[in-house]
Formats: C-alpha cells, sequence, structure tokens
C-alpha cells in the first residue's frame, strides 16, 4: 500500500490506536491512528534487539511527503551506525499542543461537550496568551491575567469554565509525561507544576439552580400553540415534562427505540452521560405525545428529525430556542431553561411523595454506591412505570384547572 493524502484523509479511528505501514521501499514507515482520530507518521526500526518507533510528526502539520523525507533521513543515519536518540532533539509541547491534546482525551472518552470547549478555549485564551509558547512555561500571572479579562467582560461564570478547563488541561500535561501508555510522544511537556491551582476559583459566581415552575406556568407552556415554532419542538418539550428527561437524550431519539407494544423506550448508551442503556415506560400521556409527534416524522429514521434535512436529527439548541419565545411571548419571568423543567419534574414529583431513589432512576441520575455500580442490574421498570403514572395524573389534573 503506496501512502497517499487520499488514504490518509480517509482512515478512521477504531476502538483502539492501530498502525498501518507503506510498502515499498521506505522500510518501517508508517502511520499510526489513535481512538480520537489524530494521525502521526513514524518510523519503526531496531536498536540491540529491540524494537523503537520514531515519532515523524502529526498530519496534517507534518505533510506526508515531508514524513517520508524525514524518514528517509533518519534511516539513512541507522545505516551509517548512528543512534537516532543522538541526532534527534526533544521537544516540548507549546500550549496549543497541550490543548489539542486536552480535546483528544475529551473525544476519546466520548465527551460530547468536547467542540464547545474548544471553541471557548480559542475565542478566551489564544487572543491573551501565544498559542506556541511551551506549556512548561505558562505561570499563574499569565492565567490570572486570561480570567481577569473574562471577569471584566462581566461573564463570571464563563471565567470559572475557562479556569476549570486550563486546570485539567495542565493536569494531562503533567499525567502525559507520566504515562507509559501514552500516545503522542512526538513532545514532552515538562510542566513543574499546574499553574491553574494558584488562581482561585470564584465561588459567588455560580450557584445551584433553584428554578422550579409553578403549575400555572406549565399550562402556559402546555396549552401555547400560537408562538411562531414547529409544533414537533413544543410537543418534545411537553415529553421533557413527562419524563424529566435530558434534551438529548430526546433530540437523537430514533423510532426504532420505541416499542409501541411493549410500551418500553429504550435509549442507548451514546446518548446516555453513563453510558448505559436506559429503560422507561410508555405511560399514557407520553404515548399520545409520541403518537402526535409520528405523525410529523414522515419517513425519517428520527423522532425529530431536522427541519430541512430528515436524514438528521433536530439540532440539541432547538428546542431551548422554542423555550426562549415561549417565555418572551408570556411574559415569564424570572426566565427558565430546559434544565429547569428538568428540576421541576423531580421536584413536583417529590411533592407527591414519590421516593426520591425511584426519582433519581427515572431521570438516570448516576448511583454511585457499590450496589448500583457493581451488582444491581434490576430495571425497576414496575416502579418506574407506577411514579411516572401517579405524576402524569397529577399534572394532567393541574392542566385542567
Amino acid at each position: 500500500m503506496k501512502f497517499t493524502d487520499n488514504l490518509i484523509k480517509g482512515l478512521q479511528p477504531k476502538d483502539n490506536p492501530y498502525r498501518l505501514f507503506e510498502k515499498g521501499a521506505d522500510k518501517g514507515f508508517g502511520i499510526q491512528v489513535t481512538k480520537s482520530g489524530t494521525k502521526s507518521f513514524f518510523l519503526q526500526y531496531s536498536l540491540d534487539g529491540k524494537r523503537k518507533f520514531l515519532n515523524l510528526g502529526r498530519y496534517p502539520a507534518v505533510s506526508l511527503s515531508t514524513a517520508r523525507e524525514k524518514s528517509r533521513d533518519n534511516r539513512e543515519q541507522l545505516l551509517n551506525g548512528i543512534h537516532i536518540s543522538q541526532t534527534t532533539p526533544v521537544a516540548y509541547g507549546s500550549l496549543e499542543d497541550l490543548i489539542n491534546y486536552y480535546i483528544d482525551q475529551m473525544r476519546a472518552q466520548g465527551k460530547r461537550s468536547w467542540e464547545k470547549v474548544y471553541a471557548d478555549i480559542q475565542y478566551n485564551v489564544f487572543p491573551v496568551l501565544d498559542k506556541n509558547i511551551p506549556a512548561k512555561d505558562v505561570d499563574s500571572s499569565q492565567i490570572r491575567t486570561i480570567i481577569h479579562k473574562i471577569i471584566q467582560r462581566g461573564a463570571t461564570v464563563q471565567a470559572n469554565r475557562i479556569r476549570s478547563y486550563l486546570h485539567r488541561a495542565f493536569e494531562l500535561g503533567i499525567f502525559h509525561d507520566n504515562d507509559p501508555m501514552s500516545l503522542s510522544d512526538e513532545y514532552i511537556f515538562k510542566i513543574p507544576t499546574n499553574p491553574v491551582s494558584a488562581v482561585p476559583k470564584n465561588a459567588s459566581a455560580e450557584k445551584a439552580g433553584e428554578r422550579v415552575l409553578s403549575f400555572e406556568e406549565i399550562a402556559i407552556i402546555w396549552r401555547n400553540e400560537a408562538v411562531n415554532t414547529p409544533p414537533p419542538t413544543l410537543l418534545a418539550i411537553k415529553l421533557i415534562l413527562v419524563f424529566g428527561i435530558r434534551p438529548i437524550e430526546l433530540t437523537g431519539a430514533k423510532k426504532s427505540e420505541f416499542d409501541f407494544n411493549n410500551l418500553t423506550w429504550s435509549i442507548p448508551p451514546e446518548r446516555i452521560k453513563n453510558k448505559r442503556w436506559h429503560l422507561l415506560p410508555i405511560v399514557p400521556l407520553a404515548n399520545q405525545l409520541l403518537e402526535e409527534l409520528l405523525l410529523f416524522s414522515g419517513d425519517s429514521d428520527f423522532l425529530l428529525p431536522g427541519r430541512y434535512n430528515p436524514d438528521e436529527s433536530i439540532h440539541k439548541t432547538s428546542l431551548g430556542h422554542t423555550l426562549k419565545k415561549l417565555q418572551k411571548q408570556n411574559h415569564l419571568y424570572p426566565v427558565f431553561t430546559l434544565r429547569d423543567l428538568r428540576r421541576t419534574v423531580k421536584t413536583r414529583m417529590g411533592e407527591l411523595g414519590i421516593n426520591k431513589s425511584i426519582r433519581d432512576i427515572i431521570q438516570n441520575h448516576a448511583l454511585n454506591d457499590v450496589s448500583s455500580k457493581h451488582y444491581d442490574r434490576w430495571d425497576y421498570m414496575p416502579e418506574k412505570q407506577e411514579a411516572l403514572e401517579k405524576w402524569c395524573n397529577h399534572l394532567e389534573f393541574n392542566l385542567l384547572k
């Protein structure tokens, strides 16, 4: 196999990192693809009877032709008896390398927020601090300057977020150099201490959410059909008020997840925060809303297909936009979010006497005790059915007032 740019661009990540070797005159020349999709050229060679690898750079920052040339130069040095380790200086990873490494780890772990985190760092950090500075040279005063500029904009919550992202990135940088399983060996960071640790978090900027909707507010949302927005998003918001689910668990739902014969909804791990299947009973009120949604979905595989592309699901932000329109049109203050709807369901179910452990299971909150994590495989469907029916009956009673 002869490497080409088209071939390299087409290489897809797998569950485990893998290497491909180029067939031909350039013996030992290959490319590695990590779980997160990072592609790096390498040269495999033997030294003292042991197999070794020399990293030639990450693609596309290092082009195919440059990597092949570096491979040939180093192979020639080996044939002349010169150890590569004597001729290849150690590169210190830059701040940009550190952030890329952090984002790669997020992607490999299946964190859905990696794109937003990367965009936030690019907007808030790189304009203030040169991304080419070696990560080991970043100090606390530079971190303080970054955070101060964000606070000056009045974005105190965002300042805490950026501080958290940077703290984690530098933690990973320190871990990188000590991890024998590290997949990135084209540079080392040599970060002496985490420079973010000395910069305190603004504890007063963030408070636990407290907004819980009254039944009067729920009724306004439920009955309002005049807002200039697609009906499916209104129906989806009602389903959140039925189940108290996370929006991402609903917006990407496929029709195949719903078993209307057995009245169960099976949400797959890829849309679940704890990466486990989540089963919910389709109670009568939910069944009614789902039947209405199916009328709008057409031939799409998705319950909530994109407005202009039925082959994709609706964007996860669509429900939030609809909720903002509803609030503005009906003058609902203080404002609330989809997360507040989830909190409302949790709270109002508690008022009905529904046990907190069952409410946690319905909303798929992580249960961290040893028994729940490792031994309890009961799906609690009868308990979830009883609780959701009790909640929906109470909800409908209040909507009829």
